[in-house]
């Protein structure tokens, strides 16, 4: 059974606060927008950055992945940053495996691959750090 009195609330909203950050910071030219857009085959002109909608949408599905991600920690028993690092790596495992059957039947780029698994991965063990040490 789910207690949601178990589940840090403030850890879940830095949680999604940190996993925006890094999406800006992952796909920005500081580190992997250049390749990402290359890959995509588009032109820097051709990005339009998304609308306030599309940033709304994409905090509230970092805000429910920390939140799913928190209910598994308190479903172990053991709030630790062993068992978040664990159960965020699971997650960012299981989520890079199904991205990857898309990637298999939209013929998209092995690099364009890593580079959006890279980020679910580092944003779930992340998440996982700061459920499990808070």
């Amino acid at each position: 059974m789910i207690d949601f009195t178990e589940i840090n609330y403030l850890a879940v909203l830095i949680a999604t606060v940190v996993t925006m950050g890094l999406g800006f910071l992952w796909y920005s030219p500081v580190l992997f927008s250049n390749a990402w857009v290359k890959e995509m085959g588009l032109k820097r002109e051709e990005m339009s950055g998304g609308s306030p909608y599309t940033y709304v949408l994409t905090a509230l599905t970092a805000l429910f992945g920390a939140f799913i991600l928190a209910i598994l920690v308190s479903m172990v028993g053991e709030k630790t940053i062993a068992t978040g690092i664990t159960v965020g790596l699971l997650i960012g495992i299981s989520i890079s495996v199904k991205i990857g059957m898309n990637f298999l039947f939209e013929s998209r780029s092995l690099k364009l691959f890593i580079i959006t698994i890279g980020y679910h991965l580092v944003t779930y063990l992340l998440t996982g750090i700061i459920i499990g040490a808070m």
